[in-house]
């Protein structure tokens, strides 16, 4: 049976769209923001933002990216102008990476990591599997990386906010983003296959079968000492 193709972290490094439809608004912003002020940034970043989900429409493609930068844009053009200040408009990603860096720790310290929510919801595989523990402990510790990263742009766009490095803002924020977020989701991929395969857990489709009874048990196979000799996965099959 034919699958659907799974949108990879290459697929992104490659994507040229994605730098157009979320990097070029907030440039925009900051530079129209130099020379003519808020006002003209805010509608200069909007109508860009809308222009290009109406381009992406046009010709048929894929507007996520393009819905991000626009929603993006729209919530930090709407705080920028409620506060007065071009900053404002760095402050809602800056809220967002915060919340998500303390998810991130939190998911951790109650075993319940959140990059395994995250896998278990884009692969659908059994969320009790991500518990095992031979399992757990490798999206454990990959989360911790993902919680440095939520935190640290949290915390150096927070200092420029303070400084009003507007400039300097815009810098951190494309620095910190989709590079660094396509970068992290390689990593986060090579590592966890790679810690899996040293725990010795069941694979998923091991652990899919000791979770559903057999209609015709067969005796366990045992070794010279009288153990149960098990069949130890090297992490999920994909």
């Amino acid at each position: 049976m034919a699958t659907e193709r799974t949108y990879s972290a290459r697929d992104l490094l490659a994507n040229r769209k994605v730098i157009v439809d979320t990097v070029l608004p907030p440039l925009v912003f900051v530079g129209v923001n130099g020379y003519a002020g808020l006002r003209a940034a805010a509608v200069a970043a909007l109508g860009l933002a809308a222009l290009l989900v109406v381009v992406r429409l046009a010709r048929r493609e894929r507007l996520v990216y393009a819905l991000s930068g626009l929603g993006g844009v729209s919530v930090g053009v709407g705080v920028a102008l409620w506060a007065g200040e071009a900053e404002g408009f760095f402050l809602p990603g800056i809220v967002t990476n915060l919340a998500m860096g303390l998810a991130s720790v939190v998911s951790i310290l109650v075993r319940r990591p959140l990059i395994a929510l995250t896998g278990a919801a884009i692969y659908r595989w059994p969320l009790a599997w991500y518990w095992h523990p031979r399992v757990r402990p490798a999206y454990s510790e990959i989360t911790w990386a993902w919680a440095v990263l939520y935190l640290g742009r949290a915390a150096v766009q927070y200092w420029l906010v303070v400084r009003q490095e507007i400039g300097w803002l815009a810098v951190a924020r494309i620095a910190t983003g989709w590079p660094v977020f396509a970068a992290l989701l390689v990593a986060t991929y090579a590592y966890v296959t790679w810690r899996l395969e040293r725990l010795g857990g069941p694979s998923v489709e091991e652990f899919r079968g000791l979770s559903t009874p057999s209609p015709n048990p067969r005796p366990s196979r045992q070794t010279s000492g009288g153990r149960v000799r098990s069949r130890r996965g090297r992490g999920p099959r994909r």
